[in-house]
């Protein structure tokens, strides 16, 4: 490899670790945002913290086993504070509302709400049970129980706003122990939650209770485990790696563990027994999800502007939410988060799908998002009742973020492996430069005078070399030797074997020079033959005094140049031409020779070309010609000129033929047909065509209002235009948008178009036959249509060329052949044009012919159109 592309590969790996490393600002930002919001969350929960923490209740002794068991039989709720229900004795009324089951949520509600739980004791005396609320992220919760003498006796209020102390059972769940006569019983609980509104509630022998509880922890415990090892895995990834992403990442794993701990109740059971404040943080941690998610997807997915400016609203949002759901603002709780969030997921989502198809960490992304999602889905729906609040249902986000977070944390990791394996390469590669610049500094002088592929001296050494001569005192000749074939044999077998067989074909043609030219070859350090490019590559000579042995021995180099080349198992031909220029004839220093006999080279109809200027300044002004059309058709230094075509015998003007003329500001009047040809081979005379047709019936108007409504005018149409898929309907749009109409335009088309893909020529012409164009047979006579084809086109028109008329006043076999043309117009029921007519007595020589039609400067030269 050379030592371009190695400095090329250089500044790719460089720009890559600018853009993943980051400033440690910017790399610890996201945590330094998690730790301000979880600082302004604690601020918050202070100011609204309870007044009286601890219950001044009497802690009730654990129950002793329960002889029989007993069920919850309904579960009733009404939105009133529990001391308005016992002050009012509203528990004996009807007005409250069923829930939709024993462990279902009922939606959100911003005040207290109280629930009426009726429970039966099948048994004939009292039962010992455990009341257990599997809810620890509930706020507060005030039960009372219905005792014998109907008085509702408190029992201890709890809620993770109060320390752990608090609780009656140390463990997780809000737990009551109470005795339960025969019977019926009432329990009242006042719930009241930032969150959804729920109370899944459960009568349980004090025996089973550790039992449900300790299977259920067992695996909640092991997810959060898991998370843990993704959290330290992803911080040690953004600590050695620095890749974009894995802050958020990090910071949507500690909410996610947060939110874990709270609604577990692990974190107040084992972390932060004495600090229930860092509770009331959750509804910071869920707005930290979405708000981090939102800055991942940039990092797993190519995002365009207006997606980015959404997701960037959906943080913005997020934020609000962050900011107001401590406050405790109306309108802005969890109910309005979760609709945010499953908002923001399925946008994120559907940004995903559509690039998951052709992005593998797309897919990483879309699976995490889908767990996301369908855990929020699920968390939203025990909220109002539809499905029910259990472990699983309690813990669905938490799974759904869980698993998202593994997902995610392992895309990193192939991220991070694809990467490792991208370094280890550019370490080799650095250590192959560290190579490189040891030889570059012992060799620096050399290698600057080098190709680096060839390994021959460099366009700057010849030129160097070249410029130290006088070219009128000693006149040199400089050869350019171009190797046409060089690209494609480098595609075939790849650059490295190209290049190994250039460098030991362009040692045989530096020793074949040195031992053909002698004396005559200009050395270049050393070498016969210096590298321009990998494709060209050039020697000099000094002109000698025996002129005849000049072109023998190009001869005899253009012979070895056309033999294969043979190396190894390769046998190959470089295709090579070589390009001629004399100093100083042709250039007044060595970088004006080295391009003419580059130019030279690029004559690829001969083997060997000497730089002619005359045909160079031509090609120079075909190619500004063809650069030059579009900007012309647009600045008016192309027009249109009009010429009739009139009826003979009353010299009535039947038609028109628009004619395209060309003012250029440099080389002045451009004749068709110096141009026209080009532009068919370059493909800008479609482009032409439709301009012509374009302004033809913008001045179809004019032309009907001083000729007459049967005028029609006469376009030629390009061989390319018939092959272009939808000409006709780019003409007929044209012919629509001005108020035309097909039968105004006369298409006219050579015989040699025609003839040259005569199967599609019918579909074409058939076809703008039946839309109502008319269609001429132009030049008539020039080519060499068979008589029977012609016969099968749909035609209007035989326009009989001009080389028809010469000398046909004297000749009569001219004249006989000129009648034969008039016969087959007239089978093939054919209107004839004949063109060219500029003589007096040819027109009138022509008057014998009833029908026929002329044109020519006779009855009038092209003229543009005056408005």
């Amino acid at each position: 490899m050379d030592d371009s592309t190695h400095q090329t590969e250089k500044a790719v790996l460089s720009q890559l670790r600018a853009q993943s490393g980051l400033t440690p600002f910017r790399r610890w930002m996201p945590f330094l945002f998690l730790m301000a919001a979880m600082a302004y969350g604690l601020l918050a929960s202070l100011l609204h913290a309870p007044e009286n923490p601890l219950s001044a209740l009497s802690h009730v002794d654990s129950p002793g086993s329960a002889s029989q068991s007993s069920r919850i039989v309904q579960i009733d709720y009404l939105v009133a504070p529990l001391e308005q229900v016992i002050e009012d004795e509203n528990w004996r009324q009807k007005n409250w509302q069923a829930a939709p089951s024993e462990n279902s949520g009922i939606g959100y509600y911003n005040g207290p709400v109280t629930f009426k739980v009726t429970v039966e004791n099948p048994g004939a005396t009292n039962a010992e049970h455990w009341v257990l609320v599997s809810a620890p992220y509930i706020d507060r919760l005030r039960p009372a129980i219905l005792d014998e003498n109907g008085a509702f006796q408190r029992l201890r209020d709890m809620g993770d706003l109060y320390p752990f102390g608090n609780r009656l059972i140390s463990l997780p769940p809000w737990i009551w122990p109470v005795s339960l006569p025969a019977g019926t019983t009432t329990l009242l609980f006042e719930v009241q939650n930032a969150g959804p509104t729920l109370l899944p509630i459960s009568i349980l022998e004090p025996d089973n209770v550790v039992s449900d509880i300790a299977g259920t922890m067992t695996w909640k415990a092991f997810i959060t485990g898991l998370l843990v090892f993704a959290l330290l895995l992803n911080l040690s990834f953004m600590m050695k790696f620095r890749l974009p992403g894995l802050a958020w990442l990090g910071v949507l794993t500690l909410s996610v563990i947060h939110v874990q701990l709270v609604m577990e109740g692990f974190g107040l059971w084992l972390i932060w027994p004495e600090f229930p404040e860092i509770n009331a943080l959750l509804n910071i941690s869920l707005c930290l999800c979405l708000i981090s998610l939102c800055q991942i997807t940039p990092n797993f997915i190519q995002v365009s502007r207006l997606p980015r400016l959404l997701l960037n609203a959906a943080s913005v949002l997020g934020l609000l939410h962050l900011l107001a759901m401590p406050l405790r603002l109306p309108l802005l709780g969890q109910d309005s988060f979760l609709i945010l969030a499953l908002t923001g997921g399925s946008m994120i989502l559907a940004l995903t799908l559509k690039q998951a198809r052709h992005e593998v960490y797309a897919r990483y992304f879309a699976l995490s998002l889908l767990f996301i999602l369908l855990g929020t889905v699920i968390s939203a729906a025990r909220t109002v009742g539809w499905v029910p609040v259990n472990s699983f249902t309690d813990s669905a986000f938490f799974i759904g973020a869980a698993a998202a977070s593994l997902i995610l944390t392992s895309g990193i990791g192939r991220q991070i492996l694809e990467e490792r394996k991208k370094r280890l390469a550019s370490d080799i590669r650095a250590r192959q430069e560290q190579t490189l610049r040891s030889h570059v500094e012992q060799n620096y002088k050399q290698l600057l005078k080098t190709h680096s592929v060839s390994g021959k001296p460099n366009r700057a050494m010849l030129e160097e070399s070249l410029d130290q001569l006088d070219s009128h005192q000693q006149p040199y000749t400089v050869a350019m030797i171009q190797l046409t074939r060089f690209n494609e044999i480098e595609q075939a077998l790849g650059y490295r074997t190209a290049e190994d067989l250039l460098r030991s074909y362009l040692w045989e043609l530096d020793g074949f020079l040195k031992r053909i030219m002698g004396d005559q070859l200009i050395m270049i350090d050393g070498y016969a033959l210096a590298s321009i490019d990998t494709s060209n590559h050039a020697f000099a000579f000094f002109h000698t005094d025996a002129p005849d042995t000049y072109p023998e021995k190009l001869k005899t180099l253009m012979n070895w140049l056309g033999e294969n080349f043979r190396e190894g198992r390769f046998s190959l031909s470089w295709s090579s031409s070589v390009g001629i220029a004399h100093a100083p004839e042709h250039g007044v220093d060595a970088s004006d020779i080295l391009s003419s006999a580059g130019f030279a080279a690029l004559d690829t109809h001969q083997p060997l070309t000497v730089y002619d200027p005359a045909i160079a300044d031509w090609q120079y002004q075909q190619q500004m010609l063809m650069l030059d059309i579009e900007e012309a058709l647009g600045n008016g230094c192309i027009w249109l000129e009009y010429q009739p075509t009139v009826r003979i015998q009353d010299a009535r003007i039947a038609s028109l033929e628009a004619l395209i003329r060309w003012q250029h500001p440099d080389f002045g009047t451009v004749a068709p047909d110096r141009w026209i040809p080009l532009a068919e081979q370059v493909g800008m005379i479609h482009h032409v065509t439709l301009w012509v047709v374009d302004r033809v019936c913008e001045d179809m108007s004019a032309l009907k209002a001083r000729h007459g409504d049967h005028i029609a005018v006469a376009v030629n149409i390009s061989a390319n235009d018939l092959t272009h898929p939808d000409f006709l309907e780019k003409v007929k749009a044209i012919v629509q948008h001005h108020g035309a109409q097909p039968s105004d335009l006369i298409l006219e088309i050579t015989e040699t178009a025609m003839m040259a893909d005569t199967a599609l020529a019918k579909v074409v012409i058939r076809t703008l036959s039946q839309s109502g164009f008319r269609i001429a047979v132009d030049d008539f006579g020039t080519g060499h249509s068979s008589l029977g084809t012609l016969a099968t086109f749909e035609l209007d028109e035989l326009k009989i060329d001009r080389s028809f008329l010469s000398d046909i006043l004297t000749q009569p076999a001219r004249q006989r052949i000129f009648r034969a043309a008039l016969d087959l117009g007239e089978a093939l029921d054919l209107d004839v044009v004949v063109e060219g007519v500029e003589e007096e007595a040819i027109a009138a020589w022509l008057q014998q012919f009833p029908g026929l039609y002329g044109q020519g400067y006779y009855w009038g030269k092209p003229e543009q159109l005056k408005t």
